[in-house]
C-alpha cells in the first residue's frame, strides 16, 4: 500500500485513503471524540440531577392509589368505621383518571399533583366544614412504568414514584449489566424515537448529564457486545476478535490481546487498521471524501511508534492488520512450491531407475 498512490485508492472497488498516523493525526482524533462527547442532549433528554434542582412534583395517573386524611373528620377518612387496613381503605384513580370523595363527587385526578389535589378536596369540603385540613398521598405507584430489556440481569418493568429516577437507577434495580452486555452504549426510547445514551461516559467517567431522568412508557435497551469488537489480523500469534471491554482500545491493547505479532513472520514496520464507514470530520485529517474508509497506518519498529500506538484509539469493527515481512512471504512461496519439486525429483529418479 502506497500512500502516494493516488489513482490505486481512488479506483478501488471501495475508495480508501492511507493515513499515517501520526502525533497531529492523533490529537485530532482525540478532539472529536471529545467534542462528539460534549454534544447536547437530544429533544426532551433531560439529566435526572437537572430535574431534581428544578423540583419535581409526581403527577396521579389512572390506577394510583390514594390515601385522603381529613384531620379531626374520622368519618371522611375511613366512612363507616370500617376495619380495613390502610392499604385497602385508600382511593382508586379509575381508568378515565376520576376519583371520588365524599362531598366532592368525582373529579379528574388524573394529571395532578398531590398538592393540587389536596387544595381541590380542601375547597370543595369548605361547604360542609369549616376551615378542613387534608392531607394526601400515594398509597400505591401504579400509573407510570418504564420498561427495561437485553442485558440486564432481571428484565422487566419499574414504576415511576415521588423520587425521579434515572438510567442507572433502573439498570441497578433490575440487577446490574450482564457479563455480554454492552459497556459502550443503550438504546432509550421514548415516544416513537430512539436516543443513544454514552454507558461509558456515565460508568466509567461518571458524567451524570447521560443518566437521563425517565417518563413514562420509557423503555431502555441494552444491546449485547457482539458489535463492541475489533479484529486483529495478519501476522499475529492469535488471529481472531477482541472485545472493547472499556469503551477504549488502544491498538497496543489489540495486539497484545492476539498474544502479540509473531516475531519471525511479522513486519512491524506495516501494521494497519482499517476503518470503513462515513467518518464525521474527515476533510479535516487528510484530503478526501467523508464516505471513504480510513486505513491507517503505523510504523511499530520505532520507539515513537509504540508511543502513538499506546495513544490511537480503536472504533467497534476496526480491522487491525499486521504485515508479513518480504522473507516471510519468500519462505511461504517456496514451502508452497517445495512438494510439488520434491514429487518432480521422485518420478525423475523414478524414471531412470
Amino acid at each position: 500500500m502506497n500512500p502516494e498512490s493516488d489513482a490505486d485508492r481512488r479506483q478501488a472497488a471501495l475508495p480508501y485513503t492511507l493515513l499515517p498516523i501520526t502525533p497531529s493525526v492523533i490529537r485530532e482524533l482525540e478532539d472529536r471524540q471529545s467534542s462528539r462527547a460534549q454534544l447536547p442532549l437530544e429533544g426532551s433528554l433531560r439529566p435526572v440531577e437537572e430535574v431534581r434542582n428544578r423540583g419535581y412534583s409526581y403527577r396521579v395517573g389512572a390506577g394510583d392509589v390514594l390515601n385522603v386524611v381529613v384531620w379531626e373528620h374520622p368519618e371522611l377518612t375511613n366512612p363507616g368505621n370500617e376495619l380495613r387496613d390502610t392499604q385497602s381503605a385508600g382511593r382508586l384513580v379509575g381508568p378515565d383518571g376520576k376519583m371520588f370523595y365524599p362531598y366532592v363527587g368525582n373529579f379528574q385526578a388524573a394529571g395532578m399533583t398531590l398538592a393540587e389535589i389536596r387544595d381541590y378536596i380542601a375547597e370543595n369540603l369548605q361547604r360542609v366544614i369549616r376551615t378542613p385540613q387534608v392531607d394526601v398521598r400515594v398509597l400505591e405507584y401504579r400509573s407510570q412504568r418504564v420498561f427495561v430489556t437485553g442485558e440486564v440481569e432481571q428484565p422487566g418493568v419499574s414504576v415511576i414514584d415521588d423520587t425521579p429516577r434515572g438510567i442507572l437507577d433502573l439498570i441497578n434495580e433490575h440487577g446490574g449489566l450482564r457479563e455480554t452486555a454492552s459497556r459502550r452504549l443503550a438504546v432509550l426510547s421514548r415516544e416513537d424515537e430512539s436516543h443513544l445514551i454514552n454507558l461509558h461516559a456515565l460508568h466509567a467517567r461518571g458524567d451524570t448529564r447521560y443518566n437521563i431522568a425517565l417518563e413514562p412508557g420509557d423503555v431502555l435497551h441494552i444491546p449485547d457486545n457482539s458489535a463492541d469488537k475489533v479484529f486483529v489480523l495478519g501476522e499475529v500469534e492469535e488471529q481472531g476478535s477482541v472485545p472493547i471491554d472499556r469503551n477504549y482500545m488502544s491498538l497496543t491493547e489489540a495486539i497484545a490481546s492476539a498474544r502479540g505479532m509473531d516475531a519471525l513472520a511479522a513486519n512491524d514496520a506495516s501494521v494497519f487498521v482499517f476503518r470503513s464507514g462515513v467518518q464525521p470530520g474527515v476533510s479535516q485529517l487528510c484530503d478526501c471524501e467523508p464516505e471513504e474508509a480510513l486505513v491507517f497506518g503505523l510504523d511499530l519498529s520505532r520507539a515513537d511508534g509504540i508511543l502513538l500506538a499506546e495513544r490511537f484509539e480503536l472504533q467497534p469493527r476496526d480491522v487491525v492488520y499486521v504485515s508479513a515481512t518480504d522473507f516471510a512471504r519468500y519462505n511461504r512461496v517456496v514451502s508452497q512450491i517445495l512438494p510439488t519439486v520434491s514429487t518432480l525429483f521422485q518420478l525423475d529418479r523414478l524414471v531412470n531407475d
